[in-house]
C-alpha cells in the first residue's frame, strides 16, 4: 500500500514520493517502539536494533531524494 501511494506521489514530485516511501520504515519503527501487544510480531531481535534500522532507512530515503538531482 505504501509503495503504491509513493508511486502515485512520484508522478507529482520525485521528492514527495521518496518522503511518502520513507513513511513505511518509519511506521514499522514506530510499531516496534510500542508496548505489548503491538510489538509481539518480532520475538528474537533487539528492539533498539529494529527501531534504529527502520529510522535509518527512512532517513536514507529522504536524504537520497534531496541529493539526487531532478532530471526534468
Amino acid at each position: 500500500m505504501g509503495i503504491l501511494t509513493a508511486a502515485a506521489c512520484t508522478i507529482i514530485d520525485f521528492r514527495l514520493g521518496a518522503i511518502v516511501m520513507a513513511v513505511v520504515p518509519a511506521g514499522l519503527a514506530t510499531m516496534r517502539a510500542m508496548p505489548p501487544p503491538w510489538d509481539e510480531v518480532w520475538t528474537n531481535r533487539s528492539k533498539s536494533v529494529d527501531i534504529g534500522t527502520g529510522l535509518f532507512f527512512a532517513l536514507v530515503l529522504v536524504a537520497l531524494a534531496f541529493v539526487v538531482p531532478e532530471s526534468r
